[in-house]
């Protein structure tokens, strides 16, 4: 038997399908080198460090 799922659960879940925004941990790479970069270039006298990735994120380039 199949469970029903609530209209507002349908509705929140295709909305979810349909978003185009990129998350953080999806820009990867390119977003990491561009922070790094900016905070080699800032005239600071203490130095900011990235924090380190979450477990199960990869840096991979994606298209």
């Amino acid at each position: 038997m199949k469970k029903k799922t609530a209209r507002w659960m349908r509705n929140t879940i295709k909305e979810a399908e349909a978003c185009t925004t990129k998350m953080p941990w999806e820009r990867g790479a390119r977003r990491q080198e561009m922070i790094a970069r900016r905070l080699e270039d800032a005239d600071s006298s203490a130095k900011v460090t990235l924090p380190p990735m979450p477990k199960g994120v990869f840096l991979a380039a994606s298209a």
